[in-house]
């Protein structure tokens, strides 16, 4: 039988035949791991798409976006099963279409400056403004926005959910305090009174009288008990006689409550009377025309 000069050539040559039997067994090994751990790789991928998926719908309700939005790019891959990329392209839309933004706009007496410095909850976000919006989750946030030779400005932010663009306008050198040396100087040609009200007096009169009467009434509820007693009819006294001295001892009493309540209503209102800025008072002589001809009079506080 004659064989064909390439069938002689591989069979006459050793080294060649080897190479051939090892190119032959890396393919077939190769084709055998594919097939072993190609079911496993896309095991895999299915269980992250799954997960991503879940994700995305927990941190969109707790209105964490920015994450919920990452977790959406990964189950809307062309690796994830049908139902479930169409899903996660269609929350990405949506929340694409809602995610808030803001545009800082920054200003320095007038002109409007870029060398602005923002930092938001703590993370600085950008070292410069170039126009560019910024992108934040729906919720309360701290913002700061620093630029040399002004002081640092704060402000806090609620932000809602579907604001694009929102516009945040930041104004530095804004006027300044007005310096100590000023505020003492204004507060020395101001002066302030705190003037008695008219019912510190009448309430301080009250007590007054309320005191004397308890003390008279006293006085003379004890004189005629003194006299009771030296007549010796106790203690089958009149009783006309008993009820008077206890009627007078009574009133005193009630006196005393009174002149008591009295002085402390008093004293609380002018302890607690408000204070007024005072009105710089008329001083000096008055002529004003009258009735019977003309009134010479003076004016002033005393």
């Amino acid at each position: 039988m004659k064989r064909s000069p390439s069938l002689r050539s591989f069979i006459a040559s050793p080294v060649r035949r080897t190479q051939m039997l090892h190119a032959s067994f890396g393919a077939f090994a190769a084709l055998s791991a594919l097939a072993l751990f190609a079911p496993k790789a896309r095991a895999d991928e299915k269980a992250t798409c799954v997960g991503s998926y879940e994700r995305s719908q927990v941190l969109r309700h707790k209105g964490e976006l920015k994450k919920a939005r990452e977790e959406m790019r990964v189950c809307s891959r062309a690796v994830c099963p049908a139902l479930v990329r169409n899903d996660c392209m269609s929350w990405l839309e949506q929340v694409d279409a809602t995610y808030p933004s803001i545009v800082i706009r920054a200003e320095r007496d007038g002109a409007e400056i870029a060398s602005v410095r923002v930092t938001i909850d703590g993370d600085v976000k950008a070292t410069r403004l170039d126009g560019k919006s910024l992108e934040l989750d729906p919720g309360e946030h701290a913002l700061k926005f620093e630029t040399d030779g002004e002081t640092a400005i704060t402000m806090p932010l609620l932000i809602r959910e579907g604001e694009k663009n929102r516009v945040i306008p930041v104004r530095f050198g804004a006027a300044k305090p007005a310096s100590e040396g000023g505020a003492k100087d204004s507060a020395a040609t101001t002066s302030t009174v705190r003037p008695v009200p008219t019912g510190v007096y009448v309430f301080g009169a009250l007590g007054v009288v309320g005191i004397a009467s308890f003390a008279v009434l006293g006085a003379v509820g004890r004189g005629d008990e003194s006299s009771l007693k030296n007549t010796g009819c106790s203690p089958n006294c009149a009783q006309a006689d008993i009820d008077s001295v206890r009627t007078k001892y009574h009133m005193a009493d009630i006196s005393l409550g009174v002149g008591v309540a009295s002085l402390g209503v008093a004293a609380v209102w002018y302890a607690l009377r408000p204070t007024k800025e005072a009105t710089p008072a008329m001083t000096g002589l008055t002529v004003a025309p009258s009735s019977r001809g003309t009134m010479v009079g003076w004016q002033g506080t005393f």
